[in-house]
C-alpha cells in the first residue's frame, strides 16, 4: 500500500505537493495552502499607504484568511459604497448613438463593464444584456436587423458576431456613398471650371488692343495666386452650414452648379472656419429678421371640390404628358454670363423617388410605390387608396387642414381631417426615413407628396441641377442608389 501525498507549504516558493494517494483531506488541505500561498505572496505587492496601513494592524488575522475572504474585506473597505450602481448605471444609460463608435467596440466595452459585476446581485445574464444592447443601437442599424436572420440567434455570442457583420457591411456602404458624392461634387467643379475658363479665353481676348498684349499677359501671369483647393474640414464645414463648393460662401440659396459667384480669387483666400460659418450663419438671422414680411400662399398642395372624378385635378404638382423638355421661344431673359449658349427649358424634371412601405395587412410585406420629392410643399400628403391598402391607422387632426386650390375654375377652399403616421425605406432597404405625419387626401399626382416636414426632419438636401437627394447625416443619395455588393464572408 502506498504512502499518502502530503502538503509541504513553503515560505518563498509555491506548496509542494509529494508523492503518492491524494485523499480528499489533501485535496483540500492542498487548495488551503495554496490560497494561503497567494495571500502571503500579493500583500507584499501593495503598495498603496492606506491598505498597507489596514494590513499591517491586521497582519496576523489576514494571512490566516483565505484569499477569497480577504477580497471580500478589501472590496469592503476600499470600493465606494455604490460602485455597482455606478457600473449598472453606466451599461444601462450607453447607446450606441452616444457611444460615436462601431457597434463592435460598443458591445465589448458592455461586456467588460458587466464582467465587474460578477458575483454580485447587479450582474446581466445573456438575456437581459442583449436586450439592452438592441434596444440602444441606432434607427438605421435597428431597420437592417429587423428583416435579417440574426435576429434568431439565442446565444449572446453569436448574435453579437451577427449583427458585427451588418454594421461593417454598412460601413462599407457609407464610405463608397461619400466617395462617390465626393467624386461627383469633384467633378461637377472641374467642368464649371472648365467652363469658365473657355468664357474667358481666346474669343474675349480678341477683343482687347493687341499692342500691350505681351506686356498685360506678364504682368497677370506674375500676379496670379493659385486657388487653393478644399480640404476635407473646409467641406464638412460648407456641407454642414449650406454652402457653396464653388463660391465657397456658408448659407447660400444656391449651389455650386447654380452659383452666380464664381471660384473665388486665390489672393488672399484664407482658409475656412467655424468661427466664419458661424457669423454667416447669425448675418443671415440678421437680414431675414430685417427683411418685410410677405404674404404666404396657405399651400402649394391643392384639390378642387368636384363632382366627378374625371375632374380630379393633380394635387402639389403638375406632371408633363411627354418627358421631352420644352425650350423657350424667346431668349430676353437670356443671361450673357451663361457658359452655354442653348435654348432655355421650359420645364424641368420631377424628382420621383421609388421606394417602399411595410404594410400593416400584408404579413408586414413591404409595397413598393413612388413618391413625389416636393421641397414647395408644407404637408406631406398620401391617397386614402394607399392608406387602406397599407392598413395604416386614421388619426383625426386637432384642427382641420384649410387648403386652397391652385388651378380651380373657382376659388374653393377644403379641409382635410385626417393623417397617418408613415415611414419609407429605399428599395434596397439600406435607407429608412423617421416617422412622419402624412395627410390623407385626394387627387394627388403620385400616391405620395414628401414635402418640406419630411425634407426637414430626414435632413434632406436636395440639388435640381444635379437630380440628387441626400441624406446630410447618413449621405445617403435617395435618387441615385448605387449598387452595393455585400462584402465577402471572412475566411475561417
Amino acid at each position: 500500500m502506498s504512502a499518502l501525498a502530503t502538503v509541504e507549504p513553503t515560505s518563498a516558493k509555491a506548496p509542494v505537493l509529494t508523492k503518492g494517494d491524494i485523499s480528499p483531506a489533501v485535496m483540500m488541505d492542498f487548495e488551503n495552502t495554496v490560497l494561503d500561498f497567494f495571500l502571503t505572496m500579493i500583500i507584499p505587492g501593495i503598495k498603496d499607504l492606506r491598505i498597507h496601513d489596514w494590513i499591517s494592524a491586521e497582519h496576523a488575522r489576514l494571512v490566516e484568511l483565505p484569499f477569497l475572504d480577504f477580497m471580500k474585506e478589501m472590496h469592503i473597505n476600499y470600493l465606494h459604497q455604490d460602485w455597482e450602481d455606478q457600473i449598472r448605471n453606466q451599461i444601462l444609460t450607453s447607446t450606441l448613438t452616444s457611444s460615436q463608435t462601431s457597434f463592435w467596440n460598443w458591445s465589448q466595452k458592455l461586456l467588460k463593464l458587466n464582467c465587474l459585476l460578477r458575483g454580485t446581485a447587479s450582474v446581466f445574464d445573456d438575456a437581459a444584456l442583449r436586450n439592452h444592447l438592441e434596444a440602444h443601437l441606432d434607427e438605421e442599424l435597428h431597420a437592417r436587423l429587423k428583416h435579417n436572420k440574426a435576429r434568431k440567434d439565442k446565444v449572446l455570442k453569436m448574435w453579437i458576431a451577427s449583427v458585427r457583420l451588418i454594421d461593417e457591411a454598412r460601413a462599407v456602404e457609407t464610405k463608397r456613398h461619400r466617395e462617390l458624392i465626393e467624386e461627383t461634387l469633384d467633378h461637377q467643379a472641374k467642368r464649371q471650371n472648365t467652363k469658365t475658363d473657355a468664357l474667358r479665353g481666346p474669343a474675349r481676348r480678341g477683343n482687347t488692343s493687341q499692342p500691350n498684349a505681351n506686356t498685360t499677359g506678364s504682368s497677370s501671369a506674375s500676379n496670379f495666386v493659385k486657388l487653393p483647393p478644399l480640404t476635407d474640414t473646409e467641406r464638412t464645414l460648407l456641407n454642414e452650414h449650406e454652402g457653396c463648393m464653388k463660391c465657397r460662401r456658408f448659407y447660400t440659396d444656391h449651389r455650386s452648379q447654380s452659383c452666380p459667384n464664381g471660384f473665388p480669387l486665390g489672393k488672399g483666400y484664407k482658409t475656412l472656419t467655424l468661427l466664419d460659418a458661424l457669423a454667416a450663419k447669425k448675418g443671415k438671422a440678421v437680414a431675414k429678421s430685417a427683411r418685410p414680411s410677405k404674404p404666404v400662399a396657405a399651400t402649394s398642395a391643392t384639390i378642387e371640390d368636384v363632382d366627378t372624378d374625371e375632374e380630379i385635378s393633380a394635387t402639389a404638382a403638375i406632371l408633363p404628358n411627354s418627358p421631352a423638355e420644352y425650350t423657350s421661344d424667346s431668349d430676353e431673359d437670356w443671361d450673357v454670363s451663361c457658359g452655354e449658349v442653348s435654348p432655355l427649358p421650359l420645364h424641368g424634371k420631377h424628382l420621383v423617388w421609388n421606394c417602399q412601405i411595410h404594410s400593416q395587412t400584408m404579413n408586414d410585406f413591404p409595397v413598393k410605390t413612388c413618391a413625389l420629392i416636393d421641397n414647395g410643399t408644407h404637408l406631406v400628403l398620401i391617397r386614402p387608396d394607399l392608406v387602406d391598402r397599407l392598413g395604416l391607422k386614421k388619426f383625426k387632426l386637432h384642427a382641420p387642414e384649410l387648403i386652397d386650390v391652385a388651378f380651380s375654375k373657382e376659388n374653393k377652399k377644403t379641409k382635410l381631417y385626417y393623417y397617418v403616421k408613415l415611414s419609407l425605406s429605399s428599395l434596397d432597404s439600406t435607407w429608412t426615413s423617421c416617422v412622419i405625419k402624412a395627410v390623407v387626401t385626394t387627387g394627388l399626382c403620385l400616391p405620395i407628396i414628401l414635402g418640406l416636414p419630411w425634407l426637414e426632419k430626414n435632413n434632406i438636401v436636395t440639388d435640381h441641377a444635379a437630380w440628387t437627394c441626400i441624406d446630410k447625416i447618413k449621405l445617403y443619395d435617395l435618387l441615385n442608389s448605387p449598387h452595393i455588393s455585400p462584402p465577402l464572408p471572412r475566411k475561417p
